[in-house]
């Protein structure tokens, strides 16, 4: 262990013995083995190269607010990338993946560029949004991405956007998880900034508002119109408009609101927000989940899909 340290050293800032609830939005978690913080892209790609020849397990994190840790320890490593360099050629913005979503909107209202109004209020890192393909407005991270560089097998590698396989809340880096996004380009386009900041003000006056409880933001991803059971005509207009029926009106449908398992229970504000009303477990959750899943099928005819990554990535 002590050998791992002082190795471990030489990439960045480590800690040893971390608690992952201080990292998670959902403030749960057991403990991590090992917390690095690297700050330079070379020692990133020689850290990366060393774990995996190693066999040490390891995983990215972001900005925590999209995933629900196990109570169980992690005896891997747990890489941030500290590295939120952003820069701006003509329409293009370039940005690492450790970049906070928000500062790369600000970067585009800076610049006069549009495109990224829809991420306003999202949290987390440019590099989640890029692997959950996070979205709202009937936008998502699809519709910017013009290329992405990861690190794969000890070599950095340009991935299109094609490449990258969008798809509703996902992409190819939620299903390949040795696939590393290190930075990506993002293509918007010239526009007024008075405009620009309308749309967001409008945008965030749209989203509900949500508790100050801690949560992992939208727990389920919504229902495609496509994969609807039941008789569209029933549906209200807008869903059938957006193509989309949200998760949460289902949830909200079957009386859930305020359900709670322990600690662990759905907001009082809006359904697809599961909150930690305190001193909620990984197991009370994963119970809180189950019975979502049940009540909503029994009811619906349709599976919530969770889009928060439950349990350590592999």
């Amino acid at each position: 262990m002590n050998e791992l340290y002082k190795e471990l050293k030489k990439y960045g800032s480590v800690k040893a013995n971390i608690d992952l609830s201080k990292y998670s939005t959902l403030k749960i978690g057991g403990k991590a083995a090992f917390l690095i913080e690297v700050q330079k892209e070379a020692l990133l790609n020689e850290l990366l190269t060393f774990l995996t020849g190693e066999g040490i397990r390891f995983f990215i994190l972001g900005g925590g607010s999209n995933i629900l840790f196990s109570d169980e320890d992690f005896d891997g490593v747990v890489i941030k990338i500290a590295i939120s360099q952003i820069e701006v050629v003509d329409d293009f913005i370039e940005a690492w993946a450790g970049a906070p979503l928000a500062l790369v909107l600000n970067t585009a209202v800076k610049n006069g560029l549009t495109g990224l109004e829809w991420a306003a209020g999202i949290p987390g890192t440019l590099g989640g949004a890029i692997r959950g393909n996070a979205g709202a407005m009937g936008q998502s991270m699809k519709d910017c991405i013009q290329k992405v560089f990861i690190w794969s097998d000890g070599e950095i590698k340009e991935f299109s956007n094609e490449k990258c396989v969008f798809g509703y809340r996902e992409s190819v880096f939620k299903k390949e998880t040795e696939k590393v996004i290190i930075k990506a380009v993002l293509n918007l386009k010239k526009g007024e900034k008075q405009d620009i900041l309308q749309q967001i003000s409008q945008n965030l006056l749209s989203r509900k508002k949500y508790s100050s409880l801690p949560s992992a933001g939208s727990f389920f991803k919504n229902i495609p119109l496509q994969n609807w059971p039941g008789n569209k005509i029933e549906l209200p207009e807008l869903f059938v408009v957006r193509k989309m029926i949200p998760a949460g009106w289902l949830i909200e449908n079957c009386g859930l609101k305020g359900f709670k398992i322990g600690g662990a229970g759905v907001s009082q504000e809006h359904g697809n927000f599961l909150v930690n009303f305190g001193d909620a477990t990984y197991d009370q959750f994963l119970q809180l989940v189950e019975k979502i899943q049940k009540k909503v099928y029994d009811k619906y005819g349709v599976e919530l899909e969770p889009e928060v990554q439950i349990g350590f990535p592999k």
